[in-house]
């Protein structure tokens, strides 16, 4: 399931000039059932009225007051400098984002182009279809585990080992693509700072994302989708045999799936540089690939980002920050490439 936001937005969203009458923007509210409209002026994002504005504003005005409100531009009367997200944030973030600050409804912007608008209705809606999916997932499991009942006595140990066994793979693995998943990623990052720290190692992380990936999904179809994100995965670990990939990365260093199509390499006792390097192996392969999608043969490309372990870092939450702005950096100017943090620019 893509973790991007851009997946989960309401596109063309109702707008209004910031020059337009505040009756006429509260009768495009009524008319299109909706909690907010955003303000636009010479093109560009300006601002928001929602219900909430429209509530206060009702509730503090008297009968005189809203008349004369009810004739002014909206410009005077919305929420200035909106809080926004942009696409490919993930819908956790924007969620965190909207509780962080109070809101309810957040424009979705890619860089500075208005792409869209999401609810906290839109995102509680997401996580329950989450919950519910989940919740099928586990029932089935269990389904799995009452068949044991009817096993022969002789099999059933030996049919329970293998089950267990199963569940502790899958509890450290990705079930899409084979890679360690998120939760093993993070309790083995801690690891391996903690040994980084304690023996004065070099510690570099790699993040990286595949580039335009909703189009893959929009063009192909998710199935298709789900099969350029577990070939991606086998050429980032090596698991295609004809690119040679083995010398990109080394039997120590760590890849998994971060979520969606973001995947992280944790390569320890190596400095940014060496990482850097790897990185842009990998990235060559990436690009070089031919993947068959339908029969119609595609190119995709991959945007990194690096950062290494600093004496300064207050635990191992910032170099994955570190690394993750990095990679967005890549994306910003242009994608298809690697960016080290901190950029040249920044440092002294």
């Amino acid at each position: 399931m893509d973790s991007k936001i851009e997946s989960w937005v309401t596109p063309n969203p109702a707008l209004v000039d910031a020059e337009e009458l505040l009756v006429n923007a509260i009768q495009t509210m009524a008319e299109k059932q909706i909690g907010a409209i955003l303000v636009t002026q010479h093109d560009k994002l300006t601002g928001i009225f929602t219900e909430r504005d429209l509530l206060r504003f009702f509730s503090g005005n008297t009968e005189k007051a809203l008349k004369e409100h009810l004739l002014q531009p909206i410009k005077n009367l919305m929420t200035k400098s909106p809080i926004c997200a942009q696409a490919d944030e993930d819908y956790n973030i924007v969620y965190m984002k909207m509780k962080t600050h109070d809101v309810r409804h957040i424009p979705i912007l890619d860089g500075e182009r208005l792409v869209g608008i999401v609810s906290m209705r839109d995102l509680i809606h997401h996580y329950q279809n989450m919950l519910e999916t989940a919740f099928n997932e586990a029932r089935r499991e269990v389904e799995d585990l009452k068949k044991l009942v009817s096993v022969d006595e002789g099999e059933k140990i030996e049919t329970l080992i293998k089950e267990v066994q199963r569940y502790k793979e899958l509890s450290l693995t990705d079930y899409l693509t084979g890679l360690f998943n998120k939760r093993y990623f993070q309790t083995r990052f801690v690891e391996e700072v903690t040994r980084a720290r304690r023996s004065s190692y070099e510690l570099s992380m790699i993040f990286c994302d595949i580039d335009y990936f909703k189009r893959i999904n929009d063009r192909f179809g998710h199935n298709t989708g789900d099969e350029v994100l577990r070939t991606t995965a086998q050429i980032l670990s090596g698991g295609i045999d004809e690119l040679k990939i083995i010398s990109r990365l080394r039997k120590s260093d760590i890849i998994a799936r971060y979520g969606g199509e973001e995947f992280v390499i944790i390569l320890p006792e190596t400095g940014k540089q060496g990482a850097a390097i790897a990185a842009e192996r990998l990235r060559q392969e990436i690009e070089n690939y031919t993947f068959t999608l339908d029969g119609e043969e595609v190119h995709i490309t991959m945007s990194f980002g690096v950062a290494e372990l600093a004496a300064t870092d207050k635990d191992h939450t910032e170099i994955i920050k570190n690394a993750d702005y990095a990679m967005y950096k890549a994306k910003n100017s242009g994608r298809n490439r690697v960016a080290v943090y901190p950029p040249e620019s920044d440092q002294t």
